[in-house]
C-alpha cells in the first residue's frame, strides 16, 4: 500500500500544535476555563490552515485538557479533574519540584499495586511456557548483575513476561501505560536510575513462587521488593532530584 505523504505531514503538523497548545494549558499559560482565540486568530498563528487546528484540538479534547461547544468556542478545562492518564509526561515536564515529586509517588504506589496483583494472577494463569520465559529471563538477570542499565532494561522484560503469564488484557495495557510514565520520569530525573541490592533474591523469590504456583508468596515478594525500592528510590530523589 502506497504512503500517503500528504496524510502524513498533516497528522504530523496537527501534532505539533496540539504539543504546543497542551504545554502552555499545563504550564497554566491559559488559564481553566479561558477561551481559546477563535480559529481565525489562532490557525496564523501557527502557521498551519483551519483543519490541522481542529484536528490538534480534538486531540486536545480526547485527553480532557479542553472543551469545544458550539456558540462558546474551546475553552480550557479543569485537566485535574477531566484529564487522561498521557497527560502524565507533559505535566512532569511543566511541573514544580514538589508536585513533580507527589506524581512520583503516586505512580509508584500504583505500579507496586498493580504489579502486586499481576505476580499473583501469574501464579494462578501461568502455563509452562510462561514459566520457562519468566525462568530464562531471570537466569539473565542473575548474569547481568552489577550492570545497572542491563538490569533495569531486563526488568523490564521480566515485568512484561510476567504481565503475558498473568493473561489480562487490561493489565497488560495498564503496563504499558505505566511504563511509559516511568520512563518520563527516569529523562526528567537520574536518581530513579536505581537497583536494590536484594532485587536479584526477591525477584528470583517472585519468579519461584510463581512456577510453584504459589499466588500468595509471588505477591508478597514482588510487594517487598518494590515497597523497599520505592522508599529508597524516594529518599535518592530528595537528595540528588
Amino acid at each position: 500500500m502506497p504512503l500517503d505523504l500528504a496524510r502524513i505531514e498533516k497528522k504530523a503538523i496537527s501534532e505539533s500544535v496540539a504539543e504546543q497548545l497542551r504545554l502552555a494549558i499545563l504550564r497554566g499559560e491559559v488559564a481553566i476555563g479561558e477561551r481559546l482565540p477563535p480559529e481565525r486568530e489562532l490557525a496564523p498563528r501557527f502557521g498551519t490552515n483551519r483543519n490541522t487546528l481542529r484536528e490538534a484540538i480534538r486531540s486536545l479534547e480526547a485527553q480532557g485538557l479542553v472543551v469545544a461547544r458550539q456558540g462558546d468556542g474551546v475553552r480550557v478545562a479543569d485537566f485535574r479533574q477531566t484529564g487522561e492518564l498521557s497527560l502524565l509526561p507533559d505535566l512532569i515536564r511543566v511541573a514544580s519540584k514538589d508536585e513533580r515529586n507527589a506524581m512520583l509517588t503516586d505512580v509508584l504506589l500504583m505500579r507496586r499495586r498493580m504489579a502486586v496483583e499481576v505476580a499473583g494472577l501469574a501464579a494462578n494463569r501461568a502455563t509452562p511456557e510462561h514459566i520457562e520465559r519468566l525462568q530464562s529471563l531471570m537466569a539473565q538477570q542473575i548474569r547481568n548483575d552489577g550492570d545497572i542499565l542491563l538490569t533495569m532494561q531486563a526488568d523490564l522484560t521480566l515485568y512484561q513476561a510476567m504481565v503475558a503469564a498473568a493473561g489480562s488484557v487490561v493489565a497488560t495495557l495498564m503496563f504499558h501505560s505505566l511504563g511509559r510514565l516511568s520512563q518520563a520520569f527516569v529523562e526528567r530525573m537520574p536518581a530513579l536510575l536505581f537497583v536494590h541490592p536484594e532485587y536479584i533474591e526477591r525477584m528470583g523469590a517472585a519468579v519461584d513462587a510463581i512456577a510453584r504456583g504459589d499466588a500468595a508468596a509471588a505477591s508478597a515478594a514482588v510487594d517487598e521488593l518494590l515497597t523497599q525500592t520505592d522508599n529508597t528510590l524516594m529518599q535518592r530523589v530528595e537528595l540528588f532530584g
